[in-house]
């Protein structure tokens, strides 16, 4: 019976005909169980399992489900005061079962206030009562506070160090889970299944590969791999620590059904987050054609992640109308993932209706239209949303201030006084501290609009060393204003802090080439070889019926490599009738002439361009996407295209949008 009552599509009065049923067999246990297991509970379910307890003389059990059911948003929080309000009214202010309940339900619907009026008014405190405590600390980011009560505990058992460890997940304190893990390991304290998912929870906050492979190990050995909660944890954290194979081996394998849904979303967001959109997208429209599991909340925001990274419009659009088909809208998560997925599409009229048609907003909401705005170099509105932003009373974060900071390089020069004085005023006006990412976006505007020597005065003046990203701001700001004197002494200062990432290798050895200095050029990669740094390949992508189209420079493995040659070697020759001059002076290599120009005129955006010219119809523009900086040589020679062909490009590289049309680009030629 409790089976097709299962299958019977969450049918509430169906359901409580049910724990009745189990109420009158005496197994009451299981009528709460499948009460709390509803998505849409009624009042009727409820009396029932109290009075229930109640008649078997277990008071303290029907008590604490009184206020589980006030903390539930069905029932809504204010009913949890009211009973308050009741159990203060006839005496029960010191009973401490009642106290025991008002901390769990002030933990899940309460403030921190109200959590430590109830503990610091009880006069008798159980193990029940500090373990309560822990978590509702925890529940607040209180993290010190939790531990203090933790120690207070007398005789500590397992439920009070589980209590610890979830808590520590929960607020990002990973090596602090692990440690008090070993702790309860070394003491011989009993390990349940739910301390080996916290545990794993935590390796996953941690992100530590070979750590995370030592915790698996354990967790095999122990003998209690084989649960839906541990294995999808598991799963989880092989996808946080960078170990996708292994993950995918698991979801291959993947043989609970309860649990299916929650790995359909690890194994989407993994792809994501480990910089493999392209499976990600694969794997998302694979589950819909199967239909073996639910998007959520969290796999669509992902999944509207990748379509922005990838520039896939009509998957993202696709994703919009299954929220507002499924009643999501009302995610603020969700809803700004839409915007700053139709932003990275290259759409922005859509972007500006839905931020406007949403019902509320957060930092993040704002944070993602003016990122949006920058991505098409779009200044002045940018600051327009500022300016919005701080009349209806929205406290900026520093990512808000990091934005409108760079906002200023697309705007006139005479911004520049008010850039300087909003970046001055951070500290004073809004009690904000200045972080490198704030000192770099401010020297990356100095640099952008040619003052150098304000830009390298604010690093004298900085209240602590330069980090990479601060001196990559300027040598950029070298690299766009020709800046070579300059750009030598900054390469110097960057290379000597040892940077970890092969684009400030690749961006230095260019400087160094482009000016013909070959032998330094030489030795800073084989310095970034030396250290097992790889350079990512530049690629760029066109999306084509649903399907993503991708060229790497002079790459013949698509199927339609001839005609794409063909036609590309049709355009160059157009594109020189009319005065294009292939500029050797991008090609990076120490080579002959010929095959400079060999390099350069089969670049990956290139190719990418004229397959989109030669399948898209007629009055649509191209739209590509390239993974970094576009070359000079390519930007200039799309503007010639976009006379030849009377297309309009819109090419989406790391710095931004690009719209080439009638010989002109939207970048104003600086990127």
């Amino acid at each position: 019976m409790h089976a097709l009552v299962t299958k019977a599509d969450d049918n509430p009065h169906l359901a409580n005909t049910l724990i009745t049923s189990y109420i009158k067999l005496g197994r009451i246990d299981y009528g709460h169980k499948l009460f709390f297991n509803l998505s849409t509970p009624i009042v009727v379910s409820y009396t029932a399992l109290i009075s229930a307890y109640a008649k078997c003389n277990r008071e303290d059990e029907a008590i604490k489900l009184w206020f589980e059911v006030a903390s539930m948003k069905s029932f809504g929080g204010m009913v949890g005061h009211q009973i308050h309000a009741h159990a203060l009214k006839v005496g029960l202010e010191m009973n401490l079962s009642v106290n025991n309940a008002l901390i769990g339900f002030y933990t899940k619907c309460g403030s921190v206030d109200d959590l430590v009026a109830v503990y610091e008014g009880m006069r008798a405190k159980d193990v029940i009562t500090l373990t309560g405590m822990i978590s509702g600390y925890m529940e607040f980011g209180m993290v010190e506070s939790a531990v203090e009560v933790f120690d207070q505990i007398p005789g500590r058992n397992c439920i009070s160090y589980n209590a610890l460890l979830t808590g520590f997940c929960q607020n990002g304190e990973g090596l602090r889970a692990l440690l008090m893990f070993r702790e309860m390991v070394e003491d011989h304290m009993e390990i349940s299944d739910f301390t080996l998912t916290s545990v794993v929870k935590a390796c996953a906050v941690l992100t530590e590969k070979e750590i995370s492979r030592q915790i698996h190990g354990f967790v095999i050995k122990c003998g209690c791999g084989s649960t839906a909660w541990i294995d999808a944890a598991l799963l989880d954290m092989c996808t946080k620590c960078g170990r996708m194979e292994e993950a995918q081996k698991m979801f291959g394998q993947w043989s609970h059904i309860q649990s299916r849904s929650v790995v359909w979303t690890s194994i989407i967001c993994g792809y994501a987050q480990n910089g493999q959109p392209d499976e990600a997208i694969s794997l998302f429209c694979k589950m819909q054609a199967d239909g073996d599991g639910t998007v959520d909340e969290v796999a669509s925001t992902a999944v509207l992640g990748v379509c922005g990274t990838l520039g896939f419009y009509e998957m993202g659009k696709q994703i919009h109308c299954n929220i507002l088909k499924s009643g999501f809208l009302s995610d603020l998560c969700l809803g700004n993932g839409v915007i700053s997925m139709y932003g990275k599409c290259g759409n922005m009229e859509d972007a500006i209706k839905l931020f406007n048609l949403m019902p509320k907003h957060d930092i993040v909401s704002w944070n993602s239209l003016i990122a949006s705005h920058l991505l098409h170099r779009q200044g002045e509105e940018a600051l327009v949303v500022w300016l919005n932003m701080e009349k209806v009373g929205i406290k900026p974060d520093s990512v808000t201030f990091v934005l409108i900071l760079s906002a200023y390089r697309y705007t006139m020069s005479s911004s520049v006084n008010t850039c300087r004085g909003l970046f001055y005023s951070m500290r004073s006006r809004y009690g904000i501290e200045p972080t490198s990412y704030h000192y770099s976006s401010m020297v990356g505007v100095l640099g952008y609009w040619g003052c150098f020597e304000e830009a390298e005065e604010l690093i004298k003046e900085l209240p602590f060393d330069p980090d990479a990203s601060i001196w990559r701001a300027l040598l950029d700001s070298c690299r766009l204003r020709s800046n070579t004197t300059l750009g030598r002494q900054v390469a110097k200062h960057l290379l000597a802090i040892k940077p970890q990432d092969p684009s400030t290798y690749i961006l230095v050895s260019n400087l160094y080439s482009a000016s013909g200095r070959w032998h330094c050029s030489d030795r800073v990669r084989n310095e970034m070889r030396e250290k097992g740094l790889r350079k990512h390949p530049s690629r760029s992508w066109v999306i084509y019926q649903n399907k993503i189209h991708s060229f790497y420079a002079r790459d013949k493995y698509h199927l339609q490599t001839k005609d794409i040659y063909s036609g590309l070697d049709i355009l160059i020759l157009e594109c020189m009738k009319i005065g294009y001059e292939p500029d050797t002076s991008f090609v990076l290599h120490e080579v002959e002439e010929h095959q400079k120009q060999d390099f350069l005129l089969y670049h990956s955006a290139k190719l990418a361009v004229t397959y989109g010219i030669l399948m898209i119809g007629l009055g649509r523009p191209v739209r590509v996407v390239k993974n970094i900086h576009l070359c000079g040589d390519c930007h200039t020679f799309f503007k010639y295209v976009s006379v030849v062909t009377g297309k309009e490009i819109s090419l989406r590289d790391a710095s931004g949008f690009h719209c080439f049309k009638n010989g002109e680009c939207s970048c104003g030629d600086y990127w």
